[in-house]
């Protein structure tokens, strides 16, 4: 089959039929018209079959007339190319037309520039007129400027005459802008006349306002102030308008005439200056608030502020006259005096930030001595004189820190009648302690945050550490023995645990309020350690009141003759009393406790030892044997049933204790059991390491297990 577009198979049969088409229907697509024609895969595709041998001969006709073909079409290509006109003449004309465009170009760029500066020439006198415009326009603008400021001088002197200050506060903003205006031109001697004429007429406007003040004060012209109750008013709009240090101006004099007498009264050499009178001095100004406030009203803005602005010179007054007194008489200062004084100046401080604050509504939730607040007006307005002094009252703190911790090493822990009364969770004394160093931490910060604040610190970290060693450590009972010294001691080790827990919320109190440069320089850890190892101590102790109680059980296991034992039977007469006497002194304790946290630490120490004192005494029993052995075993587990539930004591019979409790039981007397369970072996071998720490050392070896072990190398 042939596998050309320009030759067409037909199947008849299982023969091919090879039918040549014309030349002229040869398309682009031939096979024999692409770049890339092999004829050897094309002669394979024709003659795929033996029997397509028999279209040969049309075959080759069909390829002849196909390269006819291409020759007619050579040959009119030929003649089309010989018409043409040659290449060199049209690359020649091209050129001649380029050099044609370059020369129309040339001719129309000169041709632009010319224009150019035609157009230039024209439009210079343009430039010109349109330059004199504007200076025409700047000038009329200045012009009229002039003129409207001449007549805001000429209106505002006859304002100021009249005294209709609320037209003059009006025409008197539109006066300072035209004078602003109008600097850059002082220059020219007109302006600067008028300049100089307009800043005389607003000083002596301001001075006009202030002189009527002074008038209506003194109680002269009451006539005209009665019939023209606004004019005052009016002319604080008039400092107003004339700029902040004129309003600075005519306040501060206002204030200062009222403070007048008060200066006078309570000058600092004479008697009523002196500290003693402070409480005089602050209701001088609570009287001289009532009294002004509604002539103030009458008189200013309430924008002005004006009876905040007369305390706060109040307050730099007083705080001068006190520092000046304070450093005159400091040598013979009286701490309770000082601190009786500042205590009022605080309050009186409170008293102005409520009545002047800008959102009474906060004010509860605001701390009013701090500092460092931002929405603070009085908070340490005049309090701040009395700082340099307050190292005095550190002192006298420290003196009477010692007084109360002696006090309270002499003072008895319990009273003999105390059956009768409500048991105490922690010692009076304690909280009586840390009540004191909460009051003097608040005084303290309220007038200082440095360097004395560290030093009160460490005066509190003293006296803590005092009261650990005398008012608790001292008291510890070596040998506990009667109820009442279960009591104290419980009482003892509740009192350290509160210690521990205030102590620690007092170091982060003061790390709150003090500088921060100081922060770091505040520590009680070795305080609260010795808090701890109070505690610690006081729980050994009640330890070693059961190691006491249990000690006829011990020797009775001791003294049993182990020899006579041919059965393992109940549990040993031995360890009914251990059980019997670790349970009843367990339960007295922990009855007086009221910490989860002590009561477990006291269990734990009763398991250690109980199980160190059993092993101890294996050596003791004599003679040793298997069938002693497998007893004590038992006594070991009823021991342990006993040691398992000491902390649930007092509760009730489904509370069971804790995991972790009950874990440390097991570790426990696994070194018991090990040992026991070694003793039981028959074969003869050294000591396994696994048991070597649990036997406390060669001399228990020899003369416990003299037949079974040898201690090895």
């Amino acid at each position: 089959m042939l596998g050309m577009q320009g030759t067409n198979g037909k199947i008849n049969g299982n023969q091919h039929v090879v039918v040549p088409p014309e030349p002229e229907s040869t398309s682009l697509l031939d096979p024999l018209d692409q770049a890339g024609y092999d004829p050897l895969s094309h002669l394979l595709e024709i003659f795929s079959a033996r029997d397509s041998l028999a279209q040969l001969s049309e075959i080759q006709n069909h390829v002849s007339q196909y390269g006819f073909g291409l020759d007619e079409k050579i040959a009119e290509l030929l003649q089309e190319q010989a018409a043409a006109e040659p290449s060199v003449q049209r690359v020649a004309k091209a050129h001649n037309e380029l050099t044609s465009i370059f020369s129309h170009i040339e001719i129309v760029r000169e041709r632009a520039v010319i224009a150019e500066e035609v157009i230039t020439g024209m439009t210079v006198d343009i430039r010109k007129l349109d330059e004199t415009k504007k200076n025409l326009t700047k000038s009329m603008t200045m012009l009229k400027r002039l003129q409207m400021l001449m007549t805001a001088n000429e209106q505002l002197t006859v304002f100021a005459k009249d005294r209709e200050y609320k037209e003059a506060a009006q025409l008197l903003e539109a006066v300072i802008e035209l004078v602003t205006y109008f600097k850059s031109y002082r220059s020219i001697t007109q302006i600067a006349a008028l300049s100089r004429n307009i800043a005389e007429l607003q000083r002596n406007l301001s001075e006009q306002v202030i002189a009527d003040f002074e008038t209506a004060i003194e109680g002269r012209k009451p006539e005209f102030y009665s019939e023209r109750p606004t004019v005052l008013l009016e002319g604080c709009m008039v400092m107003d308008a004339l700029g902040e240090s004129y309003k600075q101006r005519l306040t501060t004099w206002y204030c200062n005439i009222q403070l007048k007498e008060y200066r006078n009264i309570f000058r600092g050499s004479d008697e009523a200056g002196s500290l003693d009178n402070i409480s005089r001095r602050y209701s001088y100004l609570k009287r001289m608030l009532k009294s002004l406030e509604p002539q103030i009203a009458q008189m200013f803005p309430s924008s002005w502020k004006v009876d905040e602005h007369l305390c706060r010179l109040f307050c730099e007054i007083t705080r001068d006259d006190y520092k000046s007194n304070l450093a005159r008489n400091a040598k013979n200062l009286n701490v309770d005096f000082l601190l009786k004084a500042l205590e009022e100046t605080m309050e009186f401080e409170q008293f102005l930030e409520k009545r002047f604050a800008s959102n009474p509504k906060l004010l509860p939730d605001v701390d009013l001595t701090d500092k460092n607040a931002s929405n603070l007006v009085f908070g340490r307005a005049i309090s701040e004189a009395f700082e340099p002094y307050l190292g005095l009252w550190v002192d006298s703190q420290d003196r009477k820190l010692g007084a109360l911790v002696t006090q309270y090493s002499n003072q008895m822990l319990l009273s003999p009648n105390s059956d009768d009364e409500t048991p105490l969770q922690v010692l009076p004394s304690s909280i009586d302690l840390f009540l004191f160093y909460r009051q003097t931490l608040t005084q303290s910060s309220k007038i200082s945050t440095g360097s004395e604040l560290l030093k009160l610190s460490r005066i509190f970290a003293k006296y803590l550490q005092q009261y650990a060693d005398r008012t608790l450590a001292a008291r510890i009972i070596d040998k506990v023995t009667t109820l009442q010294d279960v009591k104290m001691t419980c009482l003892i080790i509740s009192t350290a645990n509160y210690c521990h827990t205030t102590a620690d919320q007092l170091e982060q109190r003061i790390i709150e309020v003090i500088d921060a440069q100081l922060k770091s320089d505040v520590n009680f850890e070795s305080e609260k350690d010795a808090f701890l190892a109070v505690a610690s101590n006081a729980v050994q102790s009640l330890v070693r009141k059961i190691e006491n109680d249990t000690k006829p059980a011990w020797r009775e296991m001791i003294n049993y003759n182990w020899g006579r034992l041919d059965a393992v039977g109940d549990q040993s007469a031995y360890v009914t009393e251990l059980v019997k006497f670790t349970e009843i002194g367990v339960r007295q304790v922990i009855e007086q406790m009221n910490k989860d946290l002590y009561v477990r630490s006291y269990c734990d120490r009763i398991v250690e030892t109980t199980v160190n004192m059993f092993l101890a005494n294996i050596s003791k029993c004599k003679p040793m044997t298997e069938i002693c052995a497998e007893q004590m075993l038992l006594d070991c587990y009823v021991l342990k049933k006993c040691l398992v539930k000491l902390p649930v004591l007092t509760q009730s019979a489904d509370v069971q204790p804790s995991t972790s409790y009950v874990n440390l039981v097991n570790r426990a007397t696994g070194r018991l059991e090990s040992v026991l369970k070694a003793i039981l072996t028959n074969a003869t071998a050294d000591l396994p390491d696994s048991l070597k720490g649990f036997v406390p050392s060669t001399s228990f070896v020899r003369r416990a297990l003299p037949e079974k072990f040898r201690w090895g190398s």
